[in-house]
């Protein structure tokens, strides 16, 4: 009976169900590749190995994982709940607008739509847990840049922080619960532009793709294959287009967790783009190629190849897992005789 309840509840509710594992499973899977995204974007490293040779150096294995906690007790909530919003407001714009459901542009404004309304929601209740991550990733070298600033490198010994601790100490140091809210400008501009793009871009693959079924069978291309490349390519997609406003976000962020004076996004953007590299003087005459204004403008974009490659994997296994474990469950409904009205094609 508890079964039955269970896959009938799953079946009007499939996000809360499917979203939560998934993005856990997703998390644990790609949170080494946001770790060394996250240095990457606040200092400079020849590559992105030689950005992990040098965490494994300094902080052992559990440097790759450093804030992973967090991610981990929040995900399953914040991820659900987003899911959550972008799914209703599509059906709530489907039922109110236009009843034809097979057209690629109400697919496209549909998704979009309510990927706007999910990030703007979303990020009030992420913002204190990502900034609790960023403090934890950049731990090591915020402690390193505050000591430098304070001359007492090599006197003290860094000793690594629970997520809990890093927040209660965001707390003590930084206003109380306003500083859980350092960036959180940048970070809604983000959340908005990236899962308009995000979910715009899935439904219309996934409806082109629907379209093609046929095509698909007859070569024997599995769906979980499918899935994933379209989770992939929707992910990597938006975090092209939003990586310059993360980018911005985690050096503003990170300058305030360190004690340096306060930055606006426009400076940081005008020092990044103006500046010589590593330096605070305007470029007047190139000094080498890294001058360049292609190569500023470049600068943007650093680690951009490590966060393609940890959205390849991390929204290619979380639309995998979604769509796999809502298929069970209409699988399930159908075996236990209950009245099956959810199409996995109306969640799209």
């Amino acid at each position: 009976m508890r079964y039955r309840a269970f896959i009938n509840f799953a079946k009007e509710h499939p996000t809360v169900v499917s979203a939560g594992p998934a993005s856990l499973v997703s998390t644990i899977a790609s949170f080494p590749l946001d770790s060394i995204k996250s240095r990457l974007q606040v200092k400079h490293y020849t590559s992105a190995w030689a950005c992990t040779r040098d965490v494994l150096r300094a902080e052992g294995i559990q440097g790759l994982f450093r804030g992973v906690t967090f991610p981990l007790i929040t995900i399953t909530f914040v991820r659900t709940l987003s899911f959550s919003v972008y799914t209703h407001t599509k059906e709530l714009l489907a039922r109110s607008w236009r009843k034809k459901k097979d057209k690629l542009s109400d697919a496209l404004i549909f998704g979009a739509a309510g990927g706007i309304t999910s990030g703007t929601i979303i990020c009030f209740m992420s913002a204190p847990f990502e900034l609790t991550k960023v403090e934890r990733q950049l731990e090591y070298l915020i402690w390193t840049q505050r000591n430098k600033n304070n001359g007492t490198l090599g006197t003290n010994k860094f000793i690594p922080r629970s997520g809990f601790q890093a927040a209660r100490d965001i707390y003590r140091l930084h206003g109380g619960l306003r500083g859980f809210y350092i960036g959180l400008r940048l970070h809604m501009y983000r959340d908005m532009t990236g899962s308009c793009i995000y979910f715009g871009l899935y439904d219309t693959m996934r409806m082109l793709s629907d379209r093609l079924e046929p095509h698909r069978q007859s070569y024997g291309i599995p769906a979980p294959f499918v899935s994933f490349l379209i989770g992939s390519a929707s992910g990597i997609m938006s975090w092209l287009s939003i990586y310059p406003l993360d980018l911005i976000k985690t050096q503003v962020q990170r300058d305030v967790l360190a004690g340096a004076p306060r930055r606006s996004g426009f400076t940081v953007l005008r020092r990044l783009l103006m500046q010589h590299e590593g330096e605070h003087e305007p470029v007047k005459k190139a000094r080498s190629i890294r001058d360049l204004p292609i190569h500023r403008f470049l600068r943007l974009y650093r680690g951009l190849g490590i966060s393609a490659m940890r959205s390849f994997i991390s929204h290619g296994l979380t639309w995998t897992l979604i769509e796999s474990i809502t298929r069970h469950i209409e699988s399930e409904a159908v075996n236990h005789d209950l009245d099956v009205s959810y199409d996995f094609v109306d969640f799209q």
